[in-house]
């Protein structure tokens, strides 16, 4: 081949040479343009998927302490179930307690309304006897009245016998049964039963001698002598006889020997 169609030749191959590089060059800013399209995207789906993640990353954080919270509530709901559920254990058998008082009371209840007849059958017996002390007392009142008249007579008849005693007593010291002594000082222990006398061996009191205390014509109460001694002595009351309480009234009575 001579130079010219060499040159030619050359020429061609240089310009398909120049169009396939045109087209690689088309091919490759094509290519280009569409990477950067894509990596854009990419970008930006990163760049959300970033957010996404932030925000799932805050919602974690935020829900890690909402259960931190909440278990530490839960553990506080557990306490106070145990406590309640001891408190109930507790009540249950505060309960059993009560029942077993209350059926104890129930029993008081029916063995007391059994006992209400026996009760009622009491009232009426000493509302009887009541009664008949009372029917008893008026009786006494009006045979009382009726020897209103008679009394004044004995009183009299005291008094002139009270004079005979004193001026007997002033002519000897020894008292005789039978005979009567007006005290003005004595001492008294109701609750032991003791009476103690001004009185003594001066006028024959010894140890074992009986004596009556009499006030008004009533005889109060009888004594035994236990203890004697010049001017003075300690009388034993005697029980079931009389009523001595009324020593605590009086501040002098009358004795008898008996």
């Amino acid at each position: 081949m001579d130079s010219v169609g060499l040159h030619d030749a050359n020429l061609v191959s240089i310009s398909q040479s120049e169009a396939r590089a045109s087209a690689t060059r088309l091919e490759i800013d094509e290519f280009a343009k569409e990477h950067a399209a894509k990596f854009s995207r990419e970008r930006r789906k990163n760049q959300e998927l970033g957010e996404q993640i932030l925000a799932l990353s805050t919602q974690k954080t935020s829900l890690e302490t909402t259960f931190t919270g909440q278990s530490s509530e839960v553990e506080s709901f557990k306490k106070i179930v145990d406590e309640k559920a001891e408190e109930v254990l507790n009540l249950k058998v505060e309960l059993a307690g009560v029942d077993k008082k209350i059926d104890a009371m129930k029993e008081k209840v029916v063995q007391t309304k059994s006992n209400i007849p026996l009760i009622l059958s009491k009232m009426q017996d000493i509302e009887m006897q009541c009664q008949n002390e009372k029917e008893r007392s008026q009786r006494i009142a009006n045979d009382l009245s009726d020897y209103a008249e008679i009394t004044e007579i004995l009183k009299g008849h005291f008094d002139r016998t009270i004079d005979a005693l004193y001026t007997d007593k002033y002519e000897r010291p020894w008292i005789e049964k039978g005979e009567m002594l007006k005290l003005n000082n004595f001492s008294l222990n109701l609750e032991k039963g003791l009476l103690g006398l001004p009185i003594g061996e001066e006028i024959g009191l010894e140890p074992g001698a009986f004596l009556a205390i009499d006030s008004l014509g009533e005889t109060i109460c009888k004594i035994k002598i236990m203890e004697s001694s010049q001017n003075k002595s300690i009388g034993l009351i005697m029980p079931l006889f009389g009523k001595p309480e009324k020593l605590l009234g009086i501040k002098s009575f009358d004795i008898k020997h008996l």
